[in-house]
């Protein structure tokens, strides 16, 4: 059973994916792939729930989680993406090296890419609503199941501060240049952060209800993609497109406050 409802949600994935990918070959704007970043995970929970023969009262808590998660992440993202009116530098950076191929190419470098890695990333989603799963944890475990959840409402409040003060920020300064007040004095990424210690926490309380630590593969391949991957992109963007960038990369360290910020010279993700 768990094999095949593992088939299933890879599957929804990859076509809602494919769905976006055809929607963005007539809007030519990439980034509406992160319109199902966060709802993705949620829906992913919700065929595990449908399929299991029984949930207990941790994992609909578990559920409930992520999905708050989920939809945060997608009422900030969908709202701040339209009001841009064009296309994530990222994305459009692609595009132009890209060329004439990019339209289909990004079926697999962007769409497919991004539904593989939300489906990995999901572990602990995959792993606490599981039918293995199904007995409420007592002992040690219930404990760090409720720990997990703490560091999960942590995270989430950083990456919830972070989006509202560069918001803020953004609207208050001029452009080009660089939001440098609250969480952003102590790192130039806030937000990818709290994004990285909420799936930790996630995957602290998923290894709660399922033994298994199968459920680390998602926080693992997360902070991964977002120190290899998100970070360097973001700061290359940025680097390029912001001249009072530079300096502000000088002061600030990339992710964790306190340690030493980029220095002149080096690439930009530390």
């Amino acid at each position: 059973m768990m094999n095949a409802v593992l088939f299933v949600t890879l599957a929804v994935t990859a076509a809602v994916f494919t769905g976006i990918w055809l929607i963005h070959v007539g809007l030519k704007d990439a980034g509406i792939v992160d319109y199902y970043w966060g709802p993705g995970f949620a829906v992913i929970g919700a065929i595990h729930v449908i399929a299991a023969p029984e949930t207990t009262a941790e994992q609909w808590v578990f559920l409930f989680a992520v999905t708050l998660w989920a939809v945060r992440l997608a009422a900030y993202l969908i709202p701040r993406h339209l009001r841009s009116h064009e296309e994530d530098g990222r994305y459009r950076a692609m595009r132009e090296n890209g060329g004439r191929r990019f339209w289909w190419a990004s079926l697999f470098t962007v769409f497919l890419l991004q539904a593989a890695l939300l489906w990995i990333i999901a572990a602990p989603v995959h792993a606490a609503l599981s039918p293995a799963a199904a007995m409420p944890p007592t002992g040690v475990a219930a404990f760090q199941f409720w720990a997990g959840l703490v560091i999960f409402a942590i995270g989430l409040a950083i990456e919830a501060t972070a989006d509202r003060q560069l918001a803020a920020g953004k609207a208050a300064l001029p452009y080009g240049m660089p939001v440098s007040g609250g969480l952003w004095g102590l790192s130039r990424h806030p937000n990818y952060l709290g994004e990285i210690i909420l799936w930790w926490g996630l995957g602290l309380s998923a290894y709660a209800l399922s033994g298994s630590p199968l459920a680390f593969i998602g926080p693992v391949v997360l902070t991964s993609v977002m120190l290899a991957v998100s970070i360097p992109l973001t700061e290359a963007q940025l680097l390029r497109t912001r001249p009072a960038y530079e300096e502000y990369a000088q002061r600030v360290p990339a992710l964790i406050p306190g340690l030493a910020p980029r220095r002149r010279g080096r690439h930009p993700a530390e």
